[in-house]
């Protein structure tokens, strides 16, 4: 008695503990579920762009460094449009906005707009900075005069309004850090006076040391209320001549989170009920159609709880977890049940018929969840936090669905009242079949070991074809392509990127490594030559829009004390006079150059206004910076580059290594578990042939309907080599039981699939038809995601049903050592 004969019977002994004791069974998982449900309150939501990455990426913490000084550059950009944006109604009526956003928007730090555009200049014996539209003047001659200055300050076009004068930017400077604590609730406030009674050193550290225990970046929820009530405003002012569109880096993400979420958790409804429907097609039982959909809200609801447990949050990878989920898991529950149903009728008890279907189905179940997990295990290690999570907790799901399946759902069929259907018996032969489906299973057979060499060699140049399209993938990740093209987000960003040179931004901090080093000429220079550089930048994919910098702050001063000259907009070579008229600027009462400084004038920050361009491209262009940086700054000053752009060129760069790595270590071991299962090296290395075709065939798909390889489409690889597996594990295990029993590979073709077959065909229809659902969501992504994870689960099956019996009856024809 073999390995694989003693499990199937241990199973079956299990099968009679569990129907033995069945209401102490159902407590028992219910109260772990129960418990770990209760969890799920903890949950949190976080789309963040630095969220893709571990909180000790390196690239991660100088993000985290560069917030903590300079703050949040995530920032929501309102561009209104008219005929003349410097026409005193419309100036008035900006007016007003800009100070609604002030006032009422929450979790805000600043609003700026041309109404408090940075007006610096000089008179006879000081320096004045003041808003440009602090008034707004009642006659023209005034009027004229501010919109000459307006038009004559070189950080304003591109910037606060276009060349041709037609669009306004009101740009919104979101908080930093996080009003709510870890339950959802405002943070205490911490009085600085709070233990300084005595007036000693200690309170001041004290003080501090809470104040920073409290410090958390701004929330998901945050930003999302903030989106929210702009919106709002928004609404209110909108009109054919004010046209107002909503972008910026903030917004993107909000409305990516709600729009996801959105698709997600309605289409996820409508798969239960398709689902249903062919459950019910199929068994024909109420039973059949709850109890496999219980045993996966329960998988969900439990994996979704160790998630809480973890800290783990919910992102655009991990979202599609519970979709995942159910297709495995309730793969299991019908294999399970199909076979259960089907001796049930026979024998007319239920004890019997649960250790049978057990014994017959629980091995390859076991070993179908085991590799599923197995591979997705894999990716627990990718450099990107949200795909190792997701690997974390849907390989733990998918051994927890295991358990329900094996456990829960034999107690609750032992439990419930079920009735047997007359069936006509027979056995399982071609002569004897009464179904539809019989018959085509049995047609299926015949072909798949009359015709193997036909079937292989259509299968290689198939193969062969796919792979020399899949060479032609591209790989891309631009959320914002997600959006319907007629979406006011992506619109919005669209003119903001051509009317204004850009609509994100990079940033850059020049790191001198000594106190005052900013006041150094060669620094300054430094700075200047860089950005002059960079912004000559420019491709038919990318350019660099414009660059902030303390160096324009300088400029500026220097004509306003040189009697407004053009010709003194220059750096001064002097160190003093640097220092001097950066103190002047500093006591002129404005506060922008803790914008681009640190308080001891070491480091200095320099924005770059980039277009919102695909990550691949970020890449390049970054690189090109990089180099530009070691010309410049190389012996003089420690450059980093951070922001969003060089994060998303991160992310990207770490999901193509890390789901390399990632896919060949779940195919590595995959098929390892394959060649324990089946006991023969040679038949179980070719029977992972068929599991790579399901990829082969969805990247070619992929090629031909332009669909790029991003971060949404690469963890659907892992749905199809999990799917695919379960139906070779399960037609194998089945196969090998049948051909080592009768010595009869045709034989052997025909019993697997008028048993497991069965099983294969409706959880093949209810998946596929189940992920096809997720076509009709309003993003290009979760379509993607519907179409593609439907076309591999069909592709799986009938490479199971076709190929592999066809390398079966080849491999086992030319070998007589088989055992």
């Amino acid at each position: 008695m073999n390995w694989k004969v003693r499990t199937e019977k241990k199973f079956e002994h299990l099968s009679d503990f569990i129907f033995d004791n069945k209401i102490k069974t159902i407590v028992f998982v219910l109260a772990i579920v129960v418990a770990l449900a209760s969890q799920m309150r903890f949950l949190t939501v976080d789309t963040s762009t630095e969220g893709f990455l571990h909180k000790k990426d390196p690239l991660r913490i100088e993000y985290d460094k560069f917030r903590d000084q300079f703050g949040r550059d995530e920032k929501i950009l309102l561009a209104i449009q008219s005929k003349n944006i410097f026409d005193p109604k419309f100036l008035h009526k900006l007016e007003k906005l800009h100070k609604d956003l002030r006032d009422n928007l929450p979790y805000i730090e600043d609003v700026n707009s041309l109404i408090n555009a940075r007006n610096t200049r000089g008179t006879n014996d000081s320096l004045i900075v003041d808003d440009l539209f602090e008034e707004i003047p009642s006659n023209k001659k005034d009027l004229d005069a501010k919109i000459k200055l307006a038009k004559n300050n070189p950080l304003f076009t591109d910037f606060i309004f276009d060349k041709d004068g037609t669009i306004t930017t009101i740009l919104i400077d979101t908080a930093t850090y996080s009003t709510l604590d870890e339950n959802g609730k405002p943070l205490p406030k911490v009085n600085d006076d709070e233990f300084s009674e005595d007036g000693d050193d200690f309170a001041d550290e004290t003080t501090e040391t809470k104040k920073e225990q409290n410090k958390k970046f701004l929330t998901d929820w945050e930003n999302s209320q903030i989106v929210k009530k702009t919106n709002e405003i928004v609404k209110k002012y909108q009109s054919d001549d004010f046209k107002i569109l909503v972008s910026g880096t903030a917004v993107i993400n909000a409305e990516l989170k709600a729009s996801m979420t959105s698709d997600m958790q309605k289409f996820i409804k409508f798969v239960l009920l398709v689902m249903a429907i062919f459950l019910a097609l199929m068994f024909r039982r109420i039973s059949g159609v709850v109890l496999p959909l219980f045993i996966v809200v329960l998988t969900v609801v439990s994996a979704l709880g160790l998630m809480a447990i973890f800290g783990a949050p919910i992102t655009v990878v991990t979202q599609i977890l519970p979709s995942f989920l159910l297709a495995v898991t309730i793969g299991a529950a019908i294999h399970l049940l199909s076979i259960f149903f089907k001796e049930f009728n026979i024998l007319k008890d239920k004890k019997k018929a649960l250790r049978y279907a057990m014994g017959h189905s629980a091995l390859a179940i076991v070993m179908t969840s085991l590799t599923t997990a197995a591979g997705l295990w894999s990716f627990s290690f990718s450099e990107l936090a949200p795909v190792a999570d997701l690997g974390k907790f849907a390989s733990a799901g998918v051994i927890l669905g295991l358990l329900f399946t094996l456990i829960l759902l034999p107690a609750l069929l032992a439990t419930i009242k079920i009735k047997p259907k007359d069936v006509v018996i027979h056995n399982h032969d071609e002569n004897h079949t009464d179904s539809f489906m019989d018959r085509l299973l049995i047609k299926i057979a015949n072909i798949s070991v009359t015709y193997p060499k036909t079937i292989i060699a259509i299968t290689t140049i198939i193969i062969l074809v796919s792979l020399s399209i899949a060479s032609q993938l591209r790989f891309s990740h631009k959320p914002i392509v997600w959006f319907d093209k007629n979406h006011p987000v992506r619109v919005a960003t669209n003119i903001v990127d051509d009317k204004l040179k850009g609509s994100v931004t990079l940033e850059i901090i020049v790191d001198t490594k000594k106190e005052n080093g900013l006041y150094e000429p060669k620094i300054l220079n430094a700075i200047d030559n860089f950005t002059k550089e960079i912004v000559q930048l420019k491709s038919d994919k990318y350019f660099v829009g414009k660059t902030l910098s303390i160096v324009d702050i300088i400029k500026e001063t220097n004509k306003a004390l040189n009697e407004n000259k053009q010709s003194a907009y220059i750096i001064p070579q002097d160190k003093n006079l640097i220092a001097q008229e950066l103190l002047l600027f500093e006591n002129s009462g404005s506060d922008d150059l803790e914008d681009l400084v640190d308080s001891g004038f070491t480091k200095a920050r320099i924005t770059v206004k980039l277009p919102y361009i695909d990550a691949m491209d970020y890449m390049v262009l970054i690189k090109k910076i990089n180099q530009s940086i070691h010309k410049n700054f190389d012996g003089i000053a420690n450059v980093t580059v951070t922001g969003i752009s060089n994060l998303l060129a991160r992310i990207m760069d770490a999901a193509i290594s890390s789901s390399a790595f990632s896919y060949v270590l779940a195919l590595v071991l995959i098929t390892i578990m394959m060649l324990i299962l089946i006991g023969h090296i040679k038949i179980g290395l070719v029977s992972m042939i068929p599991n790579v075709a399901p990829i082969l065939v969805m990247t070619t798909v992929m090629v031909i309907f332009d669909m790029p390889l991003d971060m949404f489409t690469m963890l659907i690889g892992a749905i199809a080599i999990g799917l695919a597996v379960d139906d070779t594990v399960h037609f194998m295990h089945n196969f090998r039981r049948y051909e080592q029993q009768y010595n009869d590979v045709d034989k052997a073709v025909r019993l697997t699939l008028l048993t497991t077959g069965r099983a294969m065909i409706v959880t093949t229809i209810v998946l596929s038809f189940g992920f096809f659902v997720f076509m009709g969501a309003s993003m290009s992504n979760i379509f993607n995601f519907g179409l593609l994870t439907g076309i591999a689960i069909i592709v799986a099956v009938l490479a199971d049903f076709f190929l592999v019996p066809a390398l079966m009856k080849v491999m086992i024809k030319n070998s007589k050592d088989v055992e």
